[in-house]
């Protein structure tokens, strides 16, 4: 939620809220990484890499850009109405 966000936020890293599961499979193929659904028991073998990340504004939309190696840690949100 808003108070996960802005932790992340404030620590100088980025969170993404309400990622849709393909989405979050997508990203999770294209950096190596495993889904996971608690942040307990983390391990550097499940993390996925990529060269750098980048969030981009174009007109209305956001874009999240990987390439290359970086960490990231994913958390699918929960359907809200």
């Amino acid at each position: 939620g808003d108070l996960a966000t802005q932790y992340f936020a404030d620590r100088g890293l980025f969170c993404a809220g309400r990622v849709t599961d393909g989405d979050i499979k997508r990203v999770a193929k294209a950096t190596n990484a495993s889904i996971q659904t608690t942040t307990s028991g983390l391990t550097e073998s499940i993390l996925g890499t990529c060269g750098s990340f980048e969030e981009k504004q174009v007109g209305d939309e956001r874009f999240n850009i990987f390439t290359e190696t970086c960490t990231i840690v994913l958390r699918g949100g929960t359907e809200q109405f």
